[in-house]
């Protein structure tokens, strides 16, 4: 056969499930005709081998065939012969003898081929790293390489080549040195013979290569034949090689890419290959004309030198045969791609390969480029994207991963040392081999690759793919850029930003980064342009051409950037170094210099320049101003376009100021700059519009540079702004001009005029506020449609909606307010546990059990005596708090009251009453609960649904009319005002209306009939669009009642009982002994049997199994009973089966988001048994996801599907389900969902996108890769950053790194120490609180022993009454040590692990301060596990205590601080960080100084100023802040660095300022008008109305200027004329 192997051209596909390699290797190996690589050889006459010398005749392949067969190796002595196996180093530069030595010596021995240019050192260094027996050379390398020395140190033979200078290419013969030939010329040929080594077998390694080194240091690959030859004959395939084709060759042979892909794959399939002696561009063109090839191999570099140095004679479409170009070493990016294929009409290959692995990756040869930055399909190994952190795991395909392979032609192993097995530690337990890069698959198998793992940029959080921004500089410079290399460089914030290596195209000055950013502006975000350039010669390579960038920053010495790193500080040019310095050597750098004289003689050089004066600002950089001749014509745009083309870009003046007359001179005679520059600043000004000069000025004040160089088309990025300034941004502008701009706006409309415009189109719609918003805002009664008492309405009040007001108030330290709000913490909650107690010992006295001698009866008598007691408890305090309401404050009166006055006092207690005694048995059904608030005076209408999750006060405030829906929304007529107030107001709910979850309805709202508001909304926003309704949970189907009674009920019961169990185990123990006490009633004998030792052992001991062992084991079978019924497959909610609707109702019974959490405080909160836990609900959970401490709601986790890095903040609610159907929600890898965040069924969060504070996300609404969303307006989350198309990388978060990779530099607690954790503090919290009822039975028994005469337990009728006395007395004194207790130890450990908090960046993996704070979290629950809903610190919202509390543990706190005045304990994570002025009042919110972007932690200050209020449901995001006087209304978030202004008033999410005054005016009117309420209806049509009105207002406006504009030019016209006339007269006088 004289083609072997041509039975590749007729190879069919493989089939599915298998690799090429593996069905090569089936043919070649079980086929039984291959087993040498001669085998394979071809045996025609046809060329094989040509020279890039037309002179010299091809080698055919007959005679090389023949060669080969025939080739021994020479030895001089020092071994017999050379045999299989031995290593041969090929020390030869590039060429046919080269190419021929390579194949002849790897047919028998092992070629290890070497850069001929390598230094003796290197040369020695890895003859003895691969312990070589012969190193095969020329005679002019002798010296050179110290080859006699190299002899003598390792005994091997030096073997030399003689090219024959006629006949075919590539021949040659040998000669090999020997101890006398001291004074021998190594050019004479001697002829010695050696008996000839057997051929090479299959296993035997024919190869040995050194890794490339891109990522560190060289590992060495040995490779069997037969993976050779599966290799070649798997590139032979994938590029469809004939016998016909024509191989150009200019890469090295010395590399895997270049000896499999362009030696042995030509050799194989027929073809023939032209071995050129290196890469020359300017010869290449000859070359490939004479020898007619059809196709070349080569790196990046080699493709851009080939396309500049084409000769204008060729035409490459008629005057080459080249049909294919393939790629190496590095990615091919899409722009040079697609110039190849302009310029030579052949299929352009991306092709992928390692030295590891050849071939990975090919596209066919049919492909046309529309798979831009691909590498191609599998074509060799099997293929795969797996988790970096496991290997095991195999990725979705569209994520993005480790790039593995596995089978042949991939390597075995790496060679440590000859002797000893390879090295398999870098495959996984099935196989796979890590490449090192980093990439996805799309849905056809194509992979793209992002870069190495270690060249991938991370900056701030966000992972860059170095291909993106290199592809985005060629397709917007290519006019100035050779070629780029992006890299990453350090940052004192951001940890790495971007820099790049700029190889300018010749001839053409240098861009500079200002220039480079201002093309970038519409392919990249802001984000991603490069913050340093370096401009180089060459892009810094390694011997295989591939672009080094791994450690390039500090090879460089570019050291630690800043953000206030002056633009020209980041320019520098370097000497690329030779392809083969080592890594570790640095590469000379240093920063460019301005050439002010070139530039001034430019300039004066222009036609029509008459002056130039030039100066370096403080900056560095240059400001030039011209005199030009006014009949010229030129302008600034016109000479900087001009100095660009002649020099280079950061010499280019900036600003450059075109003058008409003379430049000002001083009396000296010098150039007058600051006179020049004032008036060209006003000349410039009086260009911009008055919003524009505002704009501008606002910006070089926040950036620091001068007003003067702005003009409309500035940019603030390109200025030097950046994300973190956009709050502040905002902020200014605001003040400035009383517009509030969105920062997601600015993002968008980032120059000069968009935000001018921005402005002046919020100004035309400033009116648009809405009803409610006014009736938030004001107080007073006013006349309701659904009202039914208007006795007892009051007035509008503006007096409490002015500041500073003088009216005397009492003081929050005021003995009366310190005293009644002690009375919570003392009496309230100790008198219930005192209640309870009390039931239980005189049940238990009454029954009399305790002394009997069966067991079962005494435990009888205790079960009975516990539920007695607490079904007493649960009628008894809800009733009684009820009638304490009406006894004390009666009615709630509308009206604004001072803060600790006696109505605020009256209002407080009653309040805390009403948390205290919670809603008991009322709270058992759903129509309890209604009655329970119409017993508290709330008018609720018939077919009204409240969910249990509701937050509803001051009831009889509260109107809700029939069938309205109320979800866990917050509807309750109090709110905080500024400056130490508080207001009550009525809340009319109308008929039909739908409240949705996380909606503040505030007070004196009034919801018309049919409207939906939310999710995430206020009372203060717009109605939502009715299908909202749907995602009201109380519109969920439920099961039949029946189904419901008699199966869904008793299961539950059933379950939950048997998670009592070890409770009522450790009841056994405790009753496991009888007492006996003659002379004792019962009462004393319960007393005594409570008292003893044993017992308060048992007692204990229950307690702590009673917190510890039921969450979890209603967890386990909760999943359980979840698997067993089957899991929700979605689908229409209309069509589910009762069956379904009984499994969803079971499941959120057992495992509702509450009780999740319950079993995480025990489980840990934020780690892996989270995820464990969602994957056996039946979640798609993937790595190291971060989750939130809350817990999260997900009614269906079977329909989630969470990717790897996901970092979850608190109380987010994954809506799975609604009333349409069921649908899955999916979060793709290295997203972040913040607190708060809602998401709708279908929801597909994409990979690495920010669901920021309080996002809602739409119904199967799709949120791009990368994007930055915050918020909700209109129904949906608001945009602060566009999608990008490459969100390719490792999504690694810090906590990541450090908890699962175990990579930070202190010691991270193991999963195992945070479940003991975790533990111990649940018994010790346990076991605490029970020590209160132990010291209260225990001073029970001493009254009983030291105080029997007293006849205190005497069986009297009013013995009960005696007994609670007394247990209420001790339990007061117990239960208000403990809580003091508590409180210490809260802040006692706050500052013994955390200390005093400072601002700056905590980050997981670099700061052990998240690992103590959240350690601080877990020992601070003891303070709520007692004291009822709310903890200790529920009893002291609102009081001078809490302040104390805060204060304690560092915060900044003003006087008469309203903390939490509202009842409910908001948040304030980080005290020592927040500055609080005076008569500030919180309610239900957030003072959160964290901000957690993708696991990157940090800290920022917090301040609010004196007589602020920030309302229910608002949040202050780390680093904003609010200056005196200024309110957040409910449902308003604030964002980073934005500032609440003075006086003013926000809502919304993000918070938007309303006119509050102009609608109290409004409302105040149409009361006093006697008018009616208008309907929902008449509301838009008065809105359309006026918004008609508006626009013909404006038409109107418009035709008036236009007016004006002509009038104002006459009056010009006038003037000018009148002033010619006047200068003509003058000089005709003259």
């Amino acid at each position: 056969m004289s083609i072997p192997l041509a039975f590749l051209n007729t190879l069919p596909a493989p089939a599915q499930g298998t690799s090429l390699g593996d069905q090569l290797a089936v043919r070649i190996v079980e086929h039984g005709t291959y087993h040498t690589l001669l085998d394979c050889l071809c045996s025609t006459e046809s060329p094989a081998l040509w020279s890039p010398d037309t002179s010299r005749p091809a080698l055919p392949h007959r005679e090389l065939h023949k060669f080969v067969s025939n080739f021994t190796l020479p030895t001089s002595g020092l071994h017999p012969q050379l045999n299989p196996n031995d290593r041969v180093m090929v020390v030869l530069p590039t060429g046919p003898e080269n190419a021929l030595a390579l194949l002849a010596v790897a047919s028998y021995h092992t070629c290890a081929p070497v850069n001929s240019s390598c230094t003796a050192a290197e040369l020695s260094e890895d003859a003895k790293r691969l312990r070589a027996k012969a190193v095969i050379t020329t005679p002019d390398a002798a010296d050179r390489l110290e080859l006699k020395t190299l002899r003598a140190e390792l005994g091997c033979e030096i073997v030399f080549v003689h090219a024959r200078t006629g006949g075919p290419a590539g021949m040659f013969d040998m000669s090999v040195m020997d101890e006398s030939n001291e004074d021998r010329s190594w050019d004479v040929v001697e002829q010695r013979r050696n008996t000839a080594s057997r051929l090479h077998g299959l296993e035997d390694y024919s190869l040995v290569l050194h890794t490339s080194g891109t990522s560190g240091k060289k590992k060495v690959v040995p490779y069997t034949l037969k993976s050779l030859i599966i290799g070649t004959c798997a590139v032979i395939k994938s590029w469809d090689l004939q016998p016909e084709d024509v191989n150009m060759n200019m890469m090295p042979l010395f590399h895997v890419g270049g000896i499999i892909r362009n030696l042995w794959a030509p050799m194989f399939s027929g073809g023939s290959a032209i071995m050129c002696a290196g890469f020359d561009a300017s010869a290449f063109w000859n070359v490939i004309v004479e020898r007619g090839a059809t196709w070349y191999y080569a790196a990046p570099t080699m493709h851009h030198a080939i396309l500049s140095s084409r000769p204008e004679t060729v035409v490459p479409s008629r005057d080459t045969r080249m049909r294919m170009i393939a790629n190496a070493a590095g990615g091919l990016l899409p722009t040079l791609a697609t110039e190849l294929k302009e310029t030579f009409g052949a299929a352009i290959l991306p092709s992928y390969g390692m030295t590891e692995c050849m071939p990975i990756a090919s596209p066919p040869t049919t492909y046309q480029l529309d798979r831009p930055g691909c590498s191609g399909v599998a074509c060799g190994p099997y293929l795969s994207i797996r988790d970096p952190s496991n290997l095991e795991r195999e990725l979705a395909r569209g994520s993005t991963g480790a790039v593995c392979v596995r089978g042949l032609p991939t390597f075995q192993g790496y060679e440590v040392d000859p002797d000893k097995p390879l090295d398999t530690s870098s495959f996984s337990s099935e196989g796979w081999f890590d490449s090192g890069d980093m990439g996805y698959m799309d849905e056809d198998g194509y992979l793209f690759i992002n870069g190495r793992s270690k060249e991938i940029i991370n900056k701030g959080g966000e992972v860059i793919s170095p291909f993106e921004i290199e592809e985005a500089i060629m397709s917007v410079a290519k006019d100035k850029v050779q070629a780029t290399l992006a890299f990453s460089a350090e940052h004192d914030v951001l940890q790495e930003t971007i820099a790049v290596v700029i190889i300018p195209v010749p001839g053409r000055p240098r861009i500079s980064l200002a220039e480079l950013q201002d093309h970038l502006k519409s392919n990249l975000h802001p984000s991603k342009w490069p913050f340093a350039v370096v401009y180089m010669d060459d892009l810094p390579k390694n011997n295989a051409g591939k672009p080094l960038r791994i450690k390039l920053a500090q090879r460089l010495g570019l050291g630690c950037f800043t953000d206030d790193t002056p633009i020209l500080m980041r320019h520098y040019e370097a000497i690329a170094p030779d392809k083969n310095v080592p890594l570790s050597e640095p590469i000379s750098c240093t920063r460019v210099s301005l050439e002010l004289s070139r530039v001034e003689q430019v300039l004066h050089n222009m036609i029509g320049v008459l002056e130039v004066a030039v100066r370096v600002k403080k900056d560095g950089m240059l400001e030039a101003f011209v005199s030009v001749a006014p009949e010229s014509g030129l302008e600034s745009t016109v000479l900087t376009t001009s100095l660009l083309d002649t020099v280079d870009g950061y010499c280019v003046p900036s600003p450059l100021y075109v003058l008409s007359e003379a430049l000002s001179k001083t009396a000296e005679g010098n150039v007058d700059f600051d006179r020049m520059e004032d008036e060209i600043q006003k000349r410039n000004a009086s260009a911009l519009s008055s919003t524009a000069l505002v704009v501008r000025d606002t910006i070089a004040h926040l950036l620091d540079i001068e007003p003067g160089v702005i003009t409309y088309d500035s940019d603030f990025f390109l200025l030097g702004g950046n994300s973190l300034l956009l709050g502040r941004l905002a902020h200014h502008l605001r003040k400035e001009t009383g517009i509030l701009i969105q920062v997601s706006g600015i993002f968008t409309n980032s120059t000069v005029r968009g935000i001018t415009s921005l402005i002046e189109e919020e100004e035309a719609n400033m009116s648009k506020t809405t009803l409610n918003s006014a009736q938030a805002s004001v107080a007073g009664d006013k006349k309701r449609k659904y009202e039914d008492d208007g006795s007892d309405g009051g007035s509008i009040d503006l007096e409490s909606l002015s500041y500073g007001n003088s009216r005397s108030r009492r003081s929050q330290t005021h003995p009366i307010p310190l005293i009644v709000q002690a009375l919570p913490l003392i009496f309230f909650y100790p008198l219930k546990a005192a209640w309870t107690w009390t039931i239980i010992v005189f049940v238990l006295s009454v029954l009399g059990g305790i002394a009997n001698t069966e067991y079962w009866v005494r435990l009888g008598c205790l079960l009975c005596a516990i539920v007695v007691a607490r079904l007493s408890a649960r009628v008894l305090c809800p009733v009684a708090a009820i009638l304490f309401k009406w006894v004390v404050i009666g009615r709630y009166k509308p009206g604004t009251y001072p803060m600790w006055g006696s109505y605020h006092l009256r209002w407080w207690i009653v309040n805390q009453s009403l948390r205290i005694g919670g809603r008991g048995i009322f709270a058992m059904h759903p129509s309890l609960e209604i009655l329970y608030y119409r017993l508290l005076g709330a008018h609720i209408g018939w077919d009204v649904k409240i969910d249990k999750m509701a937050k509803l006060g001051e009831y009889d405030l509260i109107t809700l009319h029939r069938g309205c829906r109320i979800d866990k929304a917050l509807i309750r007529g109090f709110c905080v005002e500024r400056d130490g107030f508080f207001r009550l107001d009525r809340i009319v709910i109308g008929e039909g209306a739908v409240i949705n979850t996380y909606t503040q309805i505030s007070p004196g709202a009034q919801i018309p009939a049919g409207a939906v508001y939310g999710p995430h909304a206020s009372s203060h926003e717009e109605a939502a669009a009715d299908s909202n309704a749907n995602s009201n949970r109380t519109m969920l189907r439920k099961p039949h009642w029946a189904l419901q009674w008699f199966f869904c009920n008793p299961l539950i019961a059933l379950v939950k009982f048997v998670c009592y169990v070890p409770w009522f185990a450790a009841l056994v123990a405790l009753l496991s002994q009888t007492l006996h006490a003659p002379g004792l009633n019962p009462l004393e004998l319960v007393i005594l049997w409570f008292a003893s030792p044993r017992r308060i052992m048992w007692h204990t001991l229950a307690r702590i199994i009673r917190v510890v062992f039921p969450p979890v084991i209603q967890l386990v079978l909760g999943i359980a009973l979840k698997r067993l019924m089957g899991l929700n497959r979605g689908g229409p909610m209309k069509t589910a089966s009762q069956w379904a609707l009984a499994r969803w109702h079971i499941n959120h019974a057992l495992l509702s988001q509450r009780d999740l959490s319950r079993a995480f405080d025990i489980l840990g909160t934020h780690y892996e048994m989270t995820s464990c836990v969602y994957r056996a609900m039946g979640a798609k959970i993937g790595r190291r996801v971060y989750w939130p401490g809350s817990g999260v709601y997900c009614p269906d986790p079977e329909l989630l599907e969470v990717g790897d890095d996901v970092v979850f903040g608190s109380r987010s609610e994954l809506f799975t389900s609604d009333c349409i159907s069921s649908e899955k929600i999916i979060i793709k890898s290295g997203a972040m969902i913040a607190d708060r965040v809602v998401l709708l069924p279908g929801t597909t969060v994409g990979r690495r996108a920010i669901m920021g504070s309080g996002a809602l996300g739409r119904r199967n609404g799709t949120y791009e890769d990368g994007s930055v969303w915050m918020g909700c307006d209109r129904g949906e989350a608001v945009c602060f950053g566009k999608g990008n198309k490459d969100m390719s990388g490792d999504t690694m978060t810090p906590f990541g790194r450090a908890f699962y990779k175990r990579e930070a530099p202190f010691f991270v607690f193991p999963y195992l120490m945070l479940l003991l954790i975790n533990l111990l503090i649940a018994g010790i919290c346990a076991g605490f609180w029970s020590m209160g009822a132990i010291a209260v039975t225990q001073a029970l028994n001493q009254l009983r022993i030291h105080f029997h005469h007293t006849r205190l337990f005497a069986d009297t009728w009013y013995r009960f009454f005696v007994l609670f006395g007394m247990i209420s007395m001790f339990f007061v004194l117990a239960l208000n040590i403990q809580a003091y207790i508590a409180l210490s130890w809260v802040i006692l450990t706050k500052w013994l692990v955390i200390g005093r908090r400072k601002e700056g960046q905590y980050d997981w993996d670099k700061s052990s301060y998240c690992q103590r704070w959240q350690l601080h979290l877990v020992l601070s629950r003891v303070l709520h596990r007692s004291y009822g809903n709310g903890g200790v610190l529920g009893n002291l919202t609102g009081s001078a205590y809490i302040v104390w509390f805060y204060r304690a543990q560092g915060a900044k706190i003003g006087k008469d601080v309203a903390l939490f005045a509202g009842g409910r304990v908001g948040l304030m994570t980080e005290p020592d960080l927040v500055e609080l002025g005076d008569r500030v009042c919180l309610d239900d919110c957030s003072v959160v100084a964290h901000i957690n972007s993708r696991g990157n932690f940090s800290l920022n200050r917090l301040k609010i100023a004196d007589s602020c209020a920030m309302r229910s449901g608002s949040r202050l995001l780390s680093g904003a802040s609010m200056e005196a006087n200024s309110m957040l209304l409910e449902h308003t978030l604030l964002t980073s660095g934005e500032i609440a202004e003075k006086d003013c008033v926000y809502a919304g999410w993000p918070a938007k300022p309303i006119d509050y005054f102009h609608l109290a005016k409004f409302l105040s009117s149409m009361r006093q008008g006697g008018k009616d309420w208008p309907s929902y209806k008449e509301l838009k049509k008065h809105h359309y109305q006026l918004e008609e009105e508006k626009r013909r207002l404006e038409e109107m406006l418009q035709k008036t200027e236009k007016m004006m504009a002509r009038v104002r030019r006459g009056m010009q016209n006038s003037k000018d004329d009148h002033r010619r006339a006047r200068k003509s007269s003058a000089q005709s006088h003259q």
